[in-house]
């Protein structure tokens, strides 16, 4: 049966901002049913979804309470989560959603490689999805353009030296939240205490992409590394996001440097920049293989929160077919379009 004529997947969401609003619609488009919705206490509790994600109209299912709903009987296949970055804290959530037998997708950065980042939390989720016979996965943007084009590009080697990824994203337009996050508007001291002294709410995540790259690639991680620090401009640079302007040698943005090695001698290096945009910036991801042959795959994109939404929703029928317990990614294959829905 072809995924244009199979049953449609039923959707629980968790969490109603900027990505799984996004969600919403395009499960709309596509005709797949929702069946319930969980968001924080809040002036969302209790609207009908369809308002709530910007579609202009009901579509007859309220938002509920997280802490206070019931979760029984929710006769759904794949909860998609995105509330916060870390396992540590999404944890009661995946409780909820697992312990009533839903898959689970989460758009939240150290969901892509649980063990590479919180092995303790990542054990309770891996023995709570085998209890329940569901599966947990991590997606969102970085699923094709991170994780898989790393793959890809590493494909037609028959020797490999190194590889290197870069990328370039512009952390407005996810909203304030982002923003607040990669530390745009800091002195630099504030920075240096918030995100490098101490680990800031990004900390320790994106070494993580040269570790399931290198893993996927059968490569074995023997250290991996990763420091962060303020990107700053000379000049004053304006927010449309934030509405002001903010002086030279404010913080807009975070670098982040990550560097790997394996027990083969194949090295792996990361510059990743999330910050504000100058005239003529786009937003990209890259990388490159050093070996025979050499080669390079870049990746631009035009709507960064579409490509984050759309990861997600296309992984759906994935996650239903994988085995319970933990999958990342780079063992479910590349993603598969959903336009002949």
């Amino acid at each position: 049966m072809t995924a244009s004529h199979a049953p449609k997947p039923r959707l629980v969401i968790y969490g109603t901002g900027t990505y799984n609003s996004r969600v919403v619609r395009i499960a709309v488009q596509k005709g797949w049913p929702i069946v319930a919705a969980y968001n924080r206490a809040g002036g969302k509790v209790g609207r009908d979804l369809g308002r709530v994600c910007g579609l202009d109209r009901d579509i007859g299912v309220v938002v509920q309470d997280c802490e206070q709903a019931s979760y029984d009987r929710i006769e759904a296949d794949v909860a998609i989560v995105a509330i916060t970055d870390r396992l540590s804290q999404n944890f009661p959530a995946y409780q909820r959603l697992m312990n009533a037998g839903l898959n689970v997708i989460c758009h939240g950065t150290e969901a892509y490689y649980p063990f590479g980042t919180d092995p303790e939390t990542a054990g309770r989720i891996d023995a709570l999805a085998k209890k329940n016979h569901v599966t947990f996965t991590g997606s969102g943007i970085w699923d094709m353009s991170r994780i898989w084009a790393g793959i890809l590009v590493a494909g037609p080697c028959t020797e490999i030296k190194s590889l290197s990824h870069r990328s370039l994203t512009e952390s407005g337009r996810a909203g304030k939240h982002l923003m607040k996050v990669v530390g745009i508007g800091l002195s630099q001291e504030e920075y240096y205490e918030k995100n490098v002294r101490n680990p800031g709410g990004v900390g320790g995540m994106y070494k993580t992409i040269l570790h399931q790259v290198l893993d996927a690639l059968g490569y074995t991680v023997t250290g991996v590394r990763e420091r962060r620090e303020p990107v700053l401009f000379a000049e004053p640079v304006y927010s449309k996001v934030l509405e002001q302007e903010l002086a030279a040698g404010i913080c807009v943005g975070t670098r982040f440097i990550a560097e790997a090695e394996t027990a083969q001698g194949v090295t792996a290096s990361a510059h990743i920049e999330l910050r504000l945009f100058r005239e003529g910036d786009v937003e990209h991801m890259m990388w490159a293989v050093e070996g025979k042959p050499s080669a390079r795959i870049t990746v631009e994109r035009d709507d960064s929160v579409h490509m984050s939404a759309a990861s997600l929703f296309n992984r759906v029928r994935d996650v239903m077919a994988a085995p319970a317990g933990i999958q990342v990614v780079s063992r479910l294959g590349p993603l598969h379009h959903t336009a002949l829905e």
